[in-house]
């Protein structure tokens, strides 16, 4: 079993904000979840996942506290003042050190927040369903700190190289835009396919689109494609059954004198 593989997201943060996302090498799990598979609900072995936990949780302090969330494809975001059990929401933000906000995504896009000062972070599961439902910005929203003095990182995620979707998905993003402009500003993040009725959807670009709308201009990231990396990342688009990979963020306390 080889050492496990953590992408560090390039961003300029305080560096007491410490983030990661996992990839699926170097864990216990066996074909079709191989090998760092964190989520116990895909169908793999409780034993092999909590080993995978731990894999994870050993590279990181002991104290620290992770945060799950149950996630639903929606827009509730969850304010964290402690850690708990599992919470039904698909955002979280925490102004408490030491707290790790975390999601589980295999084509859905992590987006994690850091407040410029480093008094507060967030995170964000963002598939097409819940940028539709508006998660990025109810996320900004659930923040304490100003969307100006917000940074953004966009992480690994399904491509618009890979991201076919119908037209129903198409309408539906259209039918949140507030006016003409936006509309055809969304217009531009579907690209049709030979295929009639389908588009490559640039998830990516439309999470940039409403970051920005939103009063985010420091918005890193976006260069991956999870469909395109297998030997990287989970896919469910690619495989089906298969793994999660874990996003996470917390806060460092500073070193004590």
């Amino acid at each position: 079993m080889s050492e496990i593989e953590i992408i560090i997201p390039d961003w300029d943060v305080p560096a007491e904000i410490i983030a990661g996302v996992s990839t699926r090498a170097g864990g216990a799990s066996r074909h079709p979840y191989d090998s760092l598979n964190l989520a116990h609900h895909v169908g793999d072995s409780a034993a092999r996942v909590n080993k995978n936990l731990r894999l994870l949780s050993n590279r990181y302090p002991q104290h620290l506290r992770w945060q799950w969330l149950r996630q639903t494809h929606g827009s509730n975001v969850h304010r964290a003042d402690a850690c708990c059990g599992p919470v039904t929401a698909d955002g979280i933000c925490t102004s408490v050190p030491e707290l790790a906000c975390c999601v589980l995504t295999a084509d859905c896009m992590p987006v994690l927040f850091a407040a410029r000062d480093g008094g507060e972070i967030a995170l964000a599961h963002a598939g097409w369903r819940g940028l539709v439902a508006g998660i990025l910005e109810c996320t900004i929203a659930k923040c304490s700190t100003s969307a100006q003095e917000l940074v953004a990182w966009l992480g690994p995620a399904i491509g618009p190289c890979h991201f076919k979707v119908g037209a129903e998905v198409k309408a539906a993003f259209l039918a949140i835009a507030g006016d003409l402009e936006e509309r055809e500003a969304l217009q531009k993040y579907f690209k049709a396919t030979a295929e009639p009725g389908k588009y490559l959807c640039d998830l990516y670009g439309i999470a940039r689109f409403k970051l920005t709308q939103s009063g985010i201009a420091r918005i890193y990231g976006g260069q991956y494609c999870t469909f395109c990396e297998p030997e990287l990342f989970y896919s469910y688009r690619r495989d089906d059954v298969t793994g999660r990979m874990a996003s996470f963020i917390y806060i460092r306390k500073p070193h004590q004198k």
